[in-house]
């Protein structure tokens, strides 16, 4: 008798019953879907409003060292290399990510010209949600000693 129940439609008992319920349950419920859609799209949501930003930073990074690499940079004055970097920036369409006059900072010291720009953007993602992202871009080349 334990060798007929033993058989059942061509499976041994053992093969079906592999263990508790929980075990047995597979598969995707409605609100596992839910939650895991909900979480895709909060996620690209949250990408599409903070990748241009940092696109828009690297217009600002390469036009930093565009003017670093000119010839005669570490003889031009404050007003010449700001009226260059504006030009660049009106040209890739990024003037009006930041105020030049105020945020460029020029400094030579120890035979070093450096170029700063430090910014802050803060970007409403929902309501009252905002996020403030920093940007801190440098370029500096040695000066040519007479």
């Amino acid at each position: 008798m334990v060798e007929h129940r033993k058989w059942l439609w061509g499976k041994s008992a053992q093969a079906r019953d592999p263990g508790p319920s929980w075990y047995r349950q597979g598969g995707w419920t409605l609100w596992s879907l839910g939650l895991v859609l909900a979480l895709i799209i909060f996620f690209a949501l949250l990408l599409f409003k903070l990748i241009p930003p940092y696109l828009d930073d690297q217009k600002i990074q390469k036009a930093l060292n565009s003017v670093i690499q000119e010839q005669h940079v570490e003889q031009m004055s404050r007003r010449a290399i700001v009226s260059r970097l504006s030009n660049i920036l009106y040209i890739d369409f990024a003037l009006d990510l930041v105020d030049i006059k105020k945020d460029l900072k020029i400094t030579k010291n120890n035979n070093i010209l450096k170029l700063a720009i430090d910014y802050e953007v803060v970007i409403p993602m929902a309501y009252n949600i905002s996020a403030l992202l920093t940007f801190s871009d440098r370029a500096e080349m040695p000066m040519k000693v007479p």
